[in-house]
């Protein structure tokens, strides 16, 4: 998958977000030699697999480890397929959650090229904590009881194609102009400071245990050995981790202020305003939950890390309420609601 590299170039798309749903599953290549490799050798038109977490954003392992992107910024060249698949009888909000909790419980996991070529040689293998991209999917689905492939720890993207289990959705991608290149391509791309600030904390926490994959590990890491918490603090501080929220707040504004928001261009604003309601269908979100698990563990261990973490999410839930409830004011205010 391509995010922005190159210029503004004909023949692009990206996903169609108003066909998403949570929980799809998403299957892509680029005209990569690796790519190809991949295709050739599992017989295939894909090399890639990810799943929408929510509106506009979708996770995926590379090489970069397991993280969240921004849809509008992955830009897939015209000729590459693009396939969207949704399980055939439905998933429930519990099986949904399941999946969503993996696979968000597995931010910041390492990337295993090498376990990831095992899936063509086939048999029976060792696995470890490391993903790769259609092992996170297949084992994100495994978690709730909903088994896509015969081996969720080794299996390829046309492997998830072919499962029976999954059908097509229909027009999952849209065009992408030359001016939404250039949007993009000057805008502060958050996700990736989020990402970098991420393998940067589990980088170092890996120096002192090279078995940390996420931070939950790097959790039980601590309550055993609290003897670095003053080493993972620095690490908070330095990694900027703390702080990404301030450039997405001042880079986006109008999202927290409806006098700001009432100013813009209203067809796009709907869009928006809805797209942050529907959000919040998927259940508690993020900030809150992380804020919750936080909160216990200041309570059962006095670390400064925890505290930390714990005044961060508490912070972000209190953003994520401003926005929802800048939104709902502005649909209210123009007589959607």
């Amino acid at each position: 998958m391509n995010a922005i590299t190159g210029a503004k170039q004909a023949g692009l798309k990206r996903l169609n977000d108003t066909v998403l749903q949570p929980g799809d599953v998403i299957l892509t290549t680029t005209t990569a030699v690796i790519s190809k490799t991949i295709k050739i050798a599992t017989r295939s038109d894909i090399s890639h697999a990810m799943v929408y977490a929510e509106d506009r954003s979708v996770i995926d392992a590379t090489s970069e480890g397991v993280h969240s992107r921004n849809t509008q910024r992955l830009f897939i060249e015209d000729e590459c397929s693009v396939h969207v698949l949704r399980l055939r009888d439905g998933i429930s909000d519990t099986q949904l959650a399941a999946v969503l909790t993996f696979i968000r419980g597995h931010i910041g996991t390492q990337y295993s090229t090498a376990e990831a070529m095992l899936t063509v040689v086939g048999g029976a293998y060792e696995w470890t904590k490391k993903q790769f991209c259609s092992r996170l999917v297949a084992q994100a689905f495994s978690s709730a009881g909903i088994q896509l492939v015969s081996n969720p720890n080794f299996c390829s993207p046309a492997d998830l194609k072919s499962s029976p289990l999954l059908e097509s959705v229909p027009s999952p991608t849209v065009a992408v102009t030359a001016e939404e290149v250039a949007f993009w391509e000057d805008r502060v791309d958050v996700p990736q400071l989020m990402r970098d600030a991420t393998n940067a904390v589990l980088s170092g926490a890996r120096e002192k245990d090279p078995n940390i994959q996420t931070f939950d590990d790097l959790h039980s890491h601590l309550v055993s050995h609290p003897e670095h918490d003053d080493d993972f603090c620095r690490l908070l501080e330095a990694s900027g981790y703390l702080s990404i929220w301030k450039i997405e707040q001042e880079k986006n504004p109008w999202q927290y202020d409806l006098d700001i928001m009432s100013t813009a261009p209203a067809g796009p604003i709907k869009d928006y305003c809805w797209s942050v309601l529907k959000n919040e269908e998927v259940g508690p979100n993020r900030y809150i939950v992380n804020l919750r698990g936080y909160k216990l563990f200041s309570l059962q261990c006095d670390l400064k890390f925890f505290r930390m973490m714990s005044n961060l999410y508490e912070h972000l839930a209190g953003l994520h309420r401003q926005r929802v409830d800048v939104a709902t004011g502005w649909l209210e205010t123009n007589g959607y609601l």
